[in-house]
């Protein structure tokens, strides 16, 4: 059950660092729980005192069944962090997960905060604080518009009507809600500064200094709903004012905070429903755009490097392919020079330099052939390198659409299935299972032991709620019972191996095939090892005292169905 929801500005030259230290440590230092004050300070001493959120992007700590974990990166030029912090009260046993997730913009840091908790043993909804976390994240905030965040009330003056018509209206460009308190003739139903410490970071409190104001409005803003004599209004921005009385709310003069408590559910209720600036569900789906470019830019990345491979290697070829050329060249060279080298004494010299040089070539095409089988390996290399690239852009997608899958899997609410997986051997008829399953709680069921002391068993609940939870199984189970019905009542006539009796095999995918003897064994046609069969009745005298038929029903019921 989410408790707070809340979105405010901090400063845009806030290092993620002091969040981490000066608010997220030091909340978690200053957390309260029965199990005493040991088993915090034992998880603080094991956070880091500083963090490079640039190089150490994920980090997650955890003592005592307390986690923290952080993500941070860098998208479409802006900075995201987040923070999650889980704890589970030892007496009520309610597991309390607090999330912060912060986006730098060029303007401010869009900060946003939510607590949720389960509903415990107990099963109670607990009573609904501010955490001290909003108090810590106040201290860099930006302001809400034209509106200061403050732990003290905005008291309106005489001379503040436009203040107060704008509140009511929603001109103040604010995100978070206002809640105003008008004034009755004597005071206000609640005392403004501890309406306003208590909402501090979840709402701003407006609070007429006196009856006149109200006066004055109602005057200015006819056929409007606004809050007067006493009454409460909560304002957000393009809303209509909510306005509700104190006196809708029984005992809120014995006990004042009964009253703050339901302005903190409608004000929930409320931000359920509103569009913050920035979210969590925003944070997450940045960082699934993050881990998505990020796969892609090192896919870009290995086919660049490969093609540069490529060019290498085919540029290596063309300098190999000329040179070949060249020491052909000189060899022809040689040749002719050695043929008129008798001829010619005087051209020795030009014979030796030629030569000189056509063992330097010699030389040089060596290496060129060695740098060519080097490209060779290069290549090969690389085309192994793009096969992996491959395969892991595959895993990556793959990936991809499991985070989207998780992220949708977020918005459906109240959706629990029982841990079971499916066998490996698949159905031998549609609904199999579902119908085995089926069958075996409704057997179960009666014979589930009774106990002396107690009215009730655990068991027989289980399985009653289990069955009353599917009731499409159930009625999948009784639609697939009354064609069981009719095959046994077929099979007793020993019609099996006829028109009706195909008719009424099918929904359960079996068939009749001859197996030596005159005899016709019943089978499902996916057991192609005929793991399962039974024989259909063929005597005559069997078939005349029907005795054959039962016997075939039975067969039939217990080696083939239930």
């Amino acid at each position: 059950m989410q408790l707070i929801r809340t979105s405010f500005n901090l400063r845009s030259d806030l290092p993620w660092n002091v969040v981490y230290s000066e608010c997220i440590c030091a909340w978690i230092a200053s957390y309260k729980d029965t199990r005493g004050r040991r088993l915090y300070d034992q998880l603080i001493r094991k956070l880091p005192k500083e963090i490079n959120f640039e190089t150490t992007s994920f980090g997650k700590y955890e003592f005592a069944g307390d986690k923290l974990e952080y993500n941070a990166f860098l998208w479409d030029h802006c900075d995201y962090i987040g923070f999650t912090f889980a704890a589970r009260n030892s007496i009520s046993g309610r597991l309390w997960k607090t999330q912060v997730a912060l986006k730098r913009t060029d303007r401010h840091v869009l900060c946003f905060v939510s607590q949720d908790c389960d509903l415990g043993r107990d099963k109670t909804v607990p009573k609904i604080e501010r955490p001290y976390l909003l108090d810590l994240l106040a201290k860099f905030q930006d302001g809400d518009g034209t509106i200061e965040i403050k732990k003290q009330a905005h008291v309106l003056e005489n001379n503040e009507i436009n203040k107060a018509k704008n509140a009511l209206t929603g001109q103040l460009r604010n995100v978070l809600p206002i809640v105003y308190l008008s004034c009755s003739e004597r005071t206000h139903s609640l005392k403004p500064a501890i309406v306003a410490e208590n909402l501090f970071g979840v709402a701003h409190v407006f609070a007429e200094k006196d009856s006149s104001i109200s006066d004055r409005l109602a005057q200015e803003l006819k056929g409007k709903v606004i809050p007067q004599g006493g009454a409460i209004g909560i304002c957000f921005a393009g809303e209509p004012v909510s306005v509700f009385n104190r006196r809708d709310v029984v005992d809120w003069v014995e006990k004042p905070e009964t009253l703050v408590q339901d302005i903190f559910l409608k004000i929930l209720k409320a931000n359920l429903s509103l569009k913050f600036n920035f979210t969590w569900d925003d944070f997450l789906a940045a960082r699934e755009e993050y881990e998505k470019d990020l796969v892609e830019r090192e896919r870009i990345q290995k086919i660049e490097t490969l093609n540069e491979m490529r060019r290498e290697w085919l540029q290596a070829r063309e300098e190999r392919k000329d040179m070949s050329r060249l020491v052909e060249k000189m060899m022809a060279d040689l040749e002719k020079v050695t043929k008129e080298r008798d001829q010619y004494k005087d051209e020795h010299a030009q014979y030796d330099s030629l030569k000189r040089k056509f063992e330097s070539c010699q030389e040089e095409r060596k290496t060129w052939e060695s740098l060519a089988l080097e490209a060779d390996e290069k290549r090969e290399k690389a085309e192994k390198n793009l096969t992996e690239a491959k395969e892991l852009l595959h895993e990556a997608s793959a990936t991809s659409n499991a985070l989207r899958q998780n992220l949708d899997s977020k918005i459906v609410k109240n959706s629990r299935n029982l841990p079971l997986l499916l066998p490996q051997e698949p159905e031998m008829y549609p609904n199999e299972y579902i119908c085995q399953l089926v069958r075996i709680l409704t057997i179960a069921l009666p014979n589930v032991p009774l106990a002396d002391d107690s009215p009730r068993t655990r068991t027989k609940d289980v399985i009653e709620n289990i069955l009353a939870a599917n009731e499409d199984a159930v009625k999948t189970f009784r639609d697939y019972e009354g064609k069981k019905a009719e095959l046994e009542k077929i099979a007793r006539q020993a019609e099996v191996h006829g028109r009706d009796g195909y008719k009424v095999m099918k929904p359960f995918d079996m068939e009749a095939i001859p197996k030596g003897n005159d005899h016709w064994k019943i089978r499902f046609k996916k057991d192609e090892r005929e793991c399962y069969l039974c024989t259909e009745a063929c005597s005559g005298s069997d078939n005349a005292r029907g005795r054959g038929g039962k016997n075939e029903a039975a067969e039939i019921t217990k080696a083939l169905l239930w």
